[in-house]
């Protein structure tokens, strides 16, 4: 009887701590576990009409976190590379409209091929107005462009300052630093809602129009295109691999009003630019696949909970199978 137990006991455990740590809405192949599946939501809403947009990830990438800026801003760029070359730094250049070459940067990209950088608009070389053109060089062949709008200057020196932090964000039994800089306020909480695939981000209230860069682990959340439907599934009981599948677009909410942001990603994170106004106190961040709450705490809690079940059958005499 007590090896019958242990045996039992083993095969809980094994299938216990098997529960995945990331949740996807879809985690099966032929349809959601999500009993509000059949539910029309903004995510299903966008997908129909067609405002999701599908991308791949490109050799270099750059984008700029405002499409415009006025004198004294910080202009934060932020890119990636996907074919990371050892000792090979980015070569950063921007143009005035005329267009002149204003400002030169070199930066070695982080390990997963991401990458930050952060001009400051103003003094003797940010006068003309009109549209900059910001050149990223990677190696002899690659290169990537973006373009922004500035309102011209004074050329005086005069600095709107951004603020670069880490946030400590607990979850799915870990913990994720957070990289963030953001400009017209400061960051009180990042909180993850697994529930509702979202990450939220509570502001102490914007004094100015701004942003906040945010760069997103892709373990921690991400945005997936669900899978064809496949019948068959619910049979075989077949999962659904999400690093596989095609990148979707995050949904993107300040206060209650769904915006357009910017966006650079590779394989291990995806880094979000979005805007703020006056007033801003809450971003939500929602994705297709999230880590839990509670993750491996949960399966080890539910596995103690069976071995001691099985210790106090032992000494009562409580049977799991009947006795023929």
């Amino acid at each position: 009887m007590r090896s019958s137990s242990i045996l039992i006991a083993v095969l809980v455990i094994t299938i216990a701590f098997s529960i995945p740590v990331i949740t996807p809405i879809f985690a099966q192949v032929g349809g959601p576990l999500n009993p509000n599946a059949n539910v029309t939501t903004a995510y299903k809403l966008l997908h129909k009409n067609g405002t999701i947009s599908l991308s791949t990830i490109s050799p270099l990438s750059i984008k700029t976190d405002l499409p415009s800026y006025n004198q004294g801003d910080s202009i934060i760029m932020s890119g990636h590379v996907r074919d990371i070359v050892n000792g090979t730094a980015v070569t950063l250049r921007v143009f005035n409209p005329l267009p002149n070459l204003i400002t030169v940067a070199q930066l070695t990209p982080a390990s997963d091929g991401s990458f930050t950088k952060t001009f400051l608009a103003t003094g003797p070389l940010w006068k003309d107005a009109g549209n900059y053109t910001l050149i990223a060089q990677y190696g002899k062949y690659t290169q990537a462009n973006a373009t922004f709008h500035y309102s011209g200057g004074t050329g005086t020196s005069e600095i709107t300052p951004a603020i670069t932090g880490t946030y400590p964000l607990q979850s799915g039994g870990q913990i994720y630093q957070i990289p963030y800089i953001i400009k017209g306020a400061t960051v009180k909480s990042m909180d993850i809602f697994a529930d509702k695939y979202t990450l939220e981000i509570t502001l102490n209230a914007a004094t100015a129009d701004g942003s906040i860069t945010v760069t997103l682990p892709r373990s921690m959340i991400d945005a997936k295109v669900p899978p064809p439907p496949n019948p068959d599934a619910n049979l075989t009981g077949a999962k659904v691999n999400t690093s596989e599948l095609e990148d979707d677009k995050f949904i993107v909410a300040v206060g209650d009003k769904v915006v357009t942001f910017t966006e650079t990603k590779n394989q291990n994170v995806r880094i979000l630019s979005i805007p703020l106004h006056t007033g801003d106190s809450k971003v939500d961040i929602v994705g297709t696949v999230i880590v839990p709450e509670f993750g491996p705490i949960a399966a080890l809690v539910l596995a103690i909970a069976i071995i001691s079940i099985i210790a106090v059958s032992a000494k009562t005499g409580l049977r799991f199978m009947p006795r023929y």
